[in-house]
């Protein structure tokens, strides 16, 4: 969804066209003995700017070879003669931009607003080059001169850098979009065939005039016309071709998002029936999942991150299907036999996950998520930093879930008891870091966010199947553990 245009655009709108308007009265007041040259040279502005070529249908930049005019026309006639030609230009793109859209963009300004911006954007780029031009040593004779080369350079990079910051502007404050992601993606591919094409067939087109007069113009300029024609007639037929291709490319991104809800449903449903193994443990690589990207959200963590550690919570438990049932559901407490068989279950994890190349960037979080901090977890016995972070917060996380949520062996702990527990395994079992973000959490969210998997889903298997369910002898718990 767009986002609304900023409050800052219209007074924006209105000061760029007032400062453009200063520089055409400007221009009016200085304008040069050589009327009737200026007018043709205006009038070749407007015709180029309507033959511009847009390249790309998602790109808000097209291609004119008007700015061409406009530096010719400061060299010529004066700093300010290239701000009279640019602004009928910038009239002239607003007109065709109005003509263009008027059936597919309700929402944009009206013909005036455009022409009134366009003119005086137009006038103060145009007018800045001609002042650099003219500060640089810049002459109106001569112009074949190599001192005037600089000038020339320095005032067509002006004009152009200006005209497409003030341009990128606008678009900012209509769109809400960063100023720089829609110069990197709109207009900074064309600042150097801009500014090289301005300088070199400005700096010609002005020669050509000095030299031969009328007949100059017109033969420099109409080969480029026909170029520019036929490049327009090119574009035009080949553009069906580039929309299928973007629209192509639309549904293509369309299609990965539903595959990726779709994989992460089938995710959710993996980590279920893992859990399902034991009646005490149903709900819990959801609720793990979630408590791990919250935590990692108060960490920081970029949001891609964020995605593959809530896809690794759901499987981190996936290598138990490897361990016997009678261990895995066992009711009571295990022995260190059956303890150093469930300890394997990582292993078995990163076995199963490696045969799928969705799953691989899973396997560094469920492989270490037994680690601790000070190196006595398992498989490996890492310690510290060597274990991946997203693997320590799931860690945490982990032992949360099961230590909030009803066991066999154990009878049901406080949240405030829980809460000391992992105060006090700080920079022993758990990240110190990652117990802190557990403790903002803990304060933005409240309590009741820490949810007793166990009961919760035990709660829903009596009501949906009372009769199937009874297997469990013990009285339904509060979902939310409270001190």
């Amino acid at each position: 969804m767009a986002s609304s245009p900023s409050r800052w655009l219209t007074p924006y709108i209105n000061t760029v066209a007032l400062g453009g308007l200063a520089i055409l009265v400007l221009a009016i007041l200085q304008f040069p003995e050589d009327r009737i040259g200026l007018l043709i040279f205006g009038g070749l502005a407007v015709v180029c700017q309507l033959m511009d070529v847009e390249l790309f249908p998602s790109s808000r930049s097209r291609v004119s070879v008007s700015v061409i005019i406009a530096i010719a026309s400061m060299v010529l006639f004066g700093p300010l003669a290239g701000a009279f030609t640019h602004m009928l230009a910038g009239a002239a793109s607003a007109a065709s931009t109005t003509y263009r859209s008027r059936r597919t963009d309700k929402g944009r300004a009206t013909l005036l607003q455009r022409s009134f911006f366009n003119a005086g954007m137009l006038a103060i780029s145009s007018g800045l080059g001609g002042c650099v031009y003219v500060l640089l040593g810049g002459t109106h004779t001569q112009i074949g001169q190599i001192s005037n080369i600089l000038p020339l350079v320095a005032a067509s990079t002006t004009d152009v850098i200006v005209n497409l910051l003030l341009l990128t502007g606008v678009i900012s404050l209509q769109s809400g979009k960063r100023t720089w992601a829609i110069w990197r993606e709109d207009f900074l591919w064309a600042v150097p065939i801009t500014v090289g094409g301005g300088t070199i067939g400005g700096g010609m087109l002005a020669l050509s005039y000095e030299l031969f007069t009328y007949l100059g113009v017109a033969v420099f300029f109409l080969p480029i016309l026909a170029i520019s024609y036929s490049f327009r007639l090119y574009v035009k037929n080949t553009k069906v071709y580039m929309e299928k291709l973007e629209e192509v490319n639309e549904q293509l991104e369309e299609a990965n998002m539903r595959l990726e809800k779709a994989n992460l449903g089938l995710l959710e449903t993996l980590g279920a029936v893992i859990d399902a193994y034991d009646v005490y443990t149903f709900g819990h690589s959801r609720q793990v999942a979630l408590y791990t990207t919250t935590i990692a959200e108060e960490l920081g963590l970029p949001d891609e991150e964020i995605a593959r550690l809530y896809k690794a919570a759901l499987v981190h438990d996936i290598g138990k299907v490897g361990v016997l049932d009678s261990i895995v559901g066992k009711p009571e407490r295990l022995s260190d036999e059956e303890y150093n068989l469930i300890k394997r279950h990582p292993l078995i994890a990163v076995g199963i996950l490696e045969q799928n190349e969705e799953l691989r960037d899973l396997i560094p979080y469920v492989r270490y998520h037994h680690e601790r901090w000070d190196g006595g977890g398992y498989p490996y016995g890492l310690s510290g930093e060597a274990i991946p972070l997203g693997a320590r917060i799931m860690s945490l996380a982990d032992s949360l879930d099961a230590m909030v949520s009803d066991r066999p062996y154990r009878p049901t702990v406080s949240f405030e008891q829980v809460y000391e527990e992992i105060q006090r395994c700080s920079g022993t079992q758990f990240d110190p870091q990652v117990v802190a973000a557990f403790n903002r959490v803990v304060l933005k969210k409240g309590r009741d966010f820490f949810k007793n998997s166990a009961a919760l889903v035990e709660r829903t298997m009596l009501t949906s199947h009372p009769v199937k369910f009874t297997m469990i002898k013990r009285p339904v718990k509060d979902q939310v553990f409270r001190p």
